[in-house]
């Protein structure tokens, strides 16, 4: 944990729900996004202040950032705000939750988010600008690229390998020893067990609507367990 003072990049509903974690470690100060997006001035009573401008308002040197936005541009985007921070001479602070265990050679690059209760088992190597959603489980010796969004319930076999800014919907499962290449797109519930290609998309059929109310329903397997 740095020493100082965080600014987050982003003013939607993630870098809100964020700031309530962040504050658990660190001393937030401010928003910033690009001045063409800034809506509100004040974001839960802290100035959201316009990216071009944010080093003569809060220099580098007593300020750190982090980005806290989803996965638009294919993730695109927090890996290019983490670049235009460090050109203007930020560094960049990451955040883990303190419910997560910190096994020995486990490592989390710079601008990454993991939330609480994520398993990460030894030997796993996190990248840069990653963000991890509560509860998700990534297996031993994985290799998580830079920008990638794994979000809640997801779990990651081991030895397996997540290629930059790929998206892993809620619930998703990669089976031990699989390669996803580069940007792919795993919807939520949808389980993967061969290697992919890079800028592929795999979504499982979602649930289907029956044809009885929840009531009549009840009373069917009711019946049915007789």
């Amino acid at each position: 944990m740095t020493n100082k003072k965080l600014i987050i990049y982003g003013n939607g509903q993630m870098a809100r729900m964020f700031l309530h974690f962040a504050r658990l470690e660190h001393e937030v100060v401010a928003f910033t996004v690009d001045r063409a997006v800034l809506a509100d001035p004040v974001i839960e009573g802290l100035p959201v202040i316009p990216f071009e401008e944010l080093e003569t308002r809060y220099p580098p040197a007593d300020h750190c950032l982090i980005t806290a936005v989803g996965y638009r541009e294919m993730n695109g985007l927090r890996a290019r705000k983490h670049s235009e921070g460090l050109a203007k001479g930020y560094a960049f602070a990451s955040y883990v939750h303190s419910s997560v265990v910190r096994h020995p050679g486990v490592s989390v690059g710079e601008n990454t988010i993991v939330l609480d209760h994520v398993a990460i088992h030894p030997y796993t190597q996190i990248g840069n600008s990653v963000f991890i959603a509560s509860n998700a489980s990534i297996g031993h010796g994985c290799r998580i690229g830079d920008a990638c969004w794994i979000n809640s319930g997801v779990a990651i076999g081991g030895e397996s390998m997540i290629g930059d800014a790929s998206f892993l919907g809620i619930n998703a499962t990669i089976g031990d020893n699989i390669r996803i290449e580069r940007q792919c797109f795993v919807g939520a519930n949808t389980l993967v067990t061969r290697d992919t290609l890079a800028e592929e998309v795999y979504v499982s059929a979602s649930g289907e609507r029956f044809p009885l109310s929840s009531q009549a329903f009840l009373q069917f397997i009711a019946r049915s367990a007789r």
